[in-house]
């Protein structure tokens, strides 16, 4: 049951990538998306903040001769649905169980780590949606600030202003590619309903677990699933690989309030098979993913702008 949860988790953003990505490019197949999705799972659980799936997805896309602006684009619109789903899933929570919540950990800082998660990801989604969409925050950013920085002494001699200029480009040709994307209400209504399916869908496995090992959970289905949901909002800005380390803390803090004596053992399984079951397959997926160079032809008339080919390197 748990592992048929995790393969439909994967299974359907690898849906969303592969709904995306049917707005903007051909011959990429659904089956392409979810083992990508798979793969970014990988490099999710290695690098702090989980931030290094996205790059990840660009440079694949990039190696199949997808342009950095359509991959960007794509990865770009699924994080930002994903964001505003986990965001309205937990406002959800904390509207239905915060009080709740906030008697059982009384005189405990938790529960102010719960607002202070909401809040950081609401941020972020917001700031993410504005760069997206903003000319005048990319202006700002890029134009008046970052290309004053780079002209500091310390950082003249690594001559960034060609790879600034490439990256300006970038951006301003993805803002025209992902303004075609936000007209599209049922796209991003289609998006958004799928990943909260699966926010959701994570936050009731470690529920299967713990019913597992023999606890009883008459009654407890609703608060346990918002006290996995409050984990994950927790977890999600933990400065670590993984979370490692705050993850197992929050998860034993918030689950101990209902499990006393299953706690541990429902915390290495839920840890062994949301995280490092997710290493190994993630991996196997990144080493048998197709690399072949075979969608440049199938999507673009023209060869690469010579900027473009050089993105990367």
């Amino acid at each position: 049951m748990i592992l048929l949860l995790l393969l439909l988790y994967v299974f359907l953003e690898g849906v969303v990538i592969y709904i995306l990505s049917k707005y903007t490019l051909k011959g990429i197949s659904l089956m392409d998306c979810v083992r990508v999705n798979l793969a970014t799972q990988f490099f999710n659980a290695i690098t702090p903040f989980a931030s290094g799936g996205q790059p990840f997805q660009v440079v694949y896309f990039h190696s199949r001769g997808i342009k950095v602006k359509d991959s960007t684009s794509i990865v770009v619109m699924n994080f930002i649905t994903y964001s505003i789903a986990f965001v309205i899933v937990g406002l959800m929570c904390l509207i239905i169980k915060y009080s709740y919540f906030h008697v059982l950990l009384e005189g405990s800082g938790y529960r102010y780590l719960i607002l202070v998660g909401i809040s950081i990801n609401i941020i972020v989604t917001l700031f993410t949606i504005s760069l997206a969409f903003s000319k005048k925050l990319y202006y700002i950013l890029i134009e008046v600030l970052w290309k004053k920085i780079i002209r500091w002494p310390i950082l003249r001699r690594f001559h960034l202003d060609e790879k600034t200029s490439q990256f300006s480009k970038m951006i301003l040709d993805y803002q025209v590619k992902i303004s075609e994307l936000k007209q599209n209400w049922f796209l991003w209504f289609m998006t958004i309903l799928i990943h909260i399916i699966r926010v959701i869908i994570f936050a009731i496995i470690p529920l299967i677990i713990f019913q597992a090992l023999g606890e009883n959970l008459t009654g407890l289905w609703l608060n346990l699933i918002v006290a996995s949901m409050f984990v994950d909002i927790i977890m999600s800005y933990v400065p670590t690989p993984g979370a490692s380390g705050g993850a197992e803390g929050v998860f034993y803090l918030f689950f101990n309030l209902f499990f006393k004596t299953m706690v541990v053992p429902g915390l290495l399984l839920w840890r062994l098979i949301t995280y490092y079951l997710y290493i190994v397959a993630g991996f196997i997926a990144l080493v048998t993913l197709n690399y072949q160079n075979n969608l440049k032809d199938l999507n673009y008339d023209n060869v690469y702008d010579i900027e473009e080919e050089n993105s990367f390197e």
